[in-house]
This record gives C-alpha cells, structure tokens and sequence, in this order.
C-alpha cells in the first residue's frame, strides 16, 4: 500500500503542478487523472472508465479567476485510487468524488491566502534590488503548490483505503443500486452545466439533432461525434471563405473609392 500511495501522491503532483505552472493544460481534468492513476496502479482500462464517467459529472465545471467550484484533481485522483484498490464499482467513485472535491477547495482557499500573503515579501525583495531571492521565492512557490495536495493524496490513499473497503463491503445492495442510479444520472447534470453556460438559439438545432440520432436512429456516441466534428469542420470553412470574400469585397470598393477620388480631383483642378 505504501508504493501505492506514492504513486498516487506524484499523479496528484504533476496533475497540479502542470495545471499550476503550463498555463493549465488541462492535466487536472478527471479524464486525465483518472487515466493516469489506473496506469500506476496497473489497471488502466479501469482509470479511463472512472475519469470519463467523472469527466461527464464536471463537464460544466471550470475554474475562473478565484471562483473554485470544485477541485477536480483531488476528486478524480483520490476517487480513482479508492475505486481502484478496494475493487469497487465506478459508481462508488461518483459518491465519492463529489465530497472530497468540494473539501479541497478549502485546502486550495488556505494555500491561496499563504501565497496571497508572500506577495508583500516578493515586493519587498525587488524593492531592495534582490531579484536573485525573488526568482529563488518565485520558483519555490511554484514547485511548492502541489506538494500539500500530494500529501493529502498520500496519507489518503495509506490510511483511508481500508476504511473506504470495509465502508464498501458494509453498503447494501439497494444502496448500492441507488448509488449507481444516481451515477447514472449525474452526468445528465454536468450537461445541463455545461449548456447553462453555452447555450444559444443559433446552436440550440444541433443539440436536438444529435439527441434524435442518439434516441431514435440508435447511433454510437462516436458516429455522433464523428458527423458532428464534420458539421463543425464544414462550418468553420464556410465561415471562413465569406470572410474571406468580404474582405476582397472590401478591399475592391475601397480601391474604386479612391479611384474616383483622385479623378474628380484631378478635373476639379
């Protein structure tokens, strides 16, 4: 358990390390994460089927500024890991990704107002001209974000698996059953997330269209994909041809424009 935990404790590092520091590729979405903790674990089939059922619950989640509504990487890699090694059902880590998410963004609150505190030392320091202690100040912060998480992934994993089995083993089957239902039914949330925030009536079609190809053609959600990726492809084509028409278009009548100028100018002379 002890090499587990480890492992677990550097995917929850380099899931926040890389989001922290490249500009956030992405690394801490649940799809990722969960991928990348069944790999170290050794099932990784496993790990992409949690995180993508994951990735459907916080589809429409998304960091802006400091509004944290959920911290995706500590839920998905700890939900993962606790699925994984105690054997469970997926659906044990939906129940358990939720809470643990929502617990970290206390975590990520605390070490904000840490970082937010050391701004007045990182001024001080170029104030006096140390731009040495700076950089030196300015490259701890940074390796040092993701540690607090990976140590809460690591004391975690080591002590809270064998809670989370017996707290497996002791649910019963309606509960569990329950507990897949709703699994089932939080990824119809994620979306409605996800199109509060992008819905439009100029879009609103393709939605319908895609669900009718789901509900009453049977289609597989890659066919979907596949013709709605073409949909967009062509769209994009289009849009970009008509700019570029209207930009000749523009560029002609301006050139007749002073075409006329200049002759009326010159008989005017």
């Amino acid at each position: 358990m002890l090499i587990s935990a480890l492992l677990v404790a550097l995917v929850m590092f380099v899931a926040k390390f890389c989001d922290h520091t490249l500009g956030q590729p992405l690394i801490e979405r649940p799809l990722v994460c969960g991928a990348m903790v069944g790999f170290v674990l050794g099932d990784l089939q496993q790990g992409i089927i949690i995180g993508a059922s994951l990735e459907l619950i916080f589809l429409g989640t998304i960091t802006i500024g400091g509004s944290v509504p959920a911290d995706l990487a500590v839920g998905s890699v700890l939900a993962t890991a606790f699925t994984i090694l105690t054997h469970a059902e997926p659906a044990v880590a939906v129940a358990l990704a939720l809470p643990i998410s929502l617990l970290a963004v206390f975590v990520y609150q605390v070490l904000k107002l840490v970082y937010t505190a050391l701004v007045e030392k990182y001024d001080a320091l170029l104030d006096q001209g140390r731009d040495r202690a700076a950089l030196g100040l300015t490259l701890g912060m940074t390796l040092f974000y993701g540690i607090p998480f990976a140590v809460i992934a690591f004391f975690g994993v080591l002590f809270g698996t064998d809670v989370i089995r017996s707290l497996v083993d002791n649910i019963p089957s309606t509960v569990m059953h329950g507990m897949t239902a709703v699994g089932g039914i939080l990824p119809a949330l994620g979306f409605a997330i996800l199109l509060q925030a992008l819905w439009n009536r100029n879009i609103a079609a393709f939605f319908f269209i895609g669900f009718a190809l789901a509900a009453y053609l049977s289609l597989p959600i890659m066919g979907i994909a596949i013709i709605a990726g073409s949909v967009a492809v062509y769209l994009c084509f289009n849009e970009f041809n008509q700019l570029k028409l209207n930009k000749q278009q523009a560029n002609s009548t301006n050139a007749s424009a002073i075409s006329v100028d200049d002759k009326d100018g010159f008989f005017n002379d």
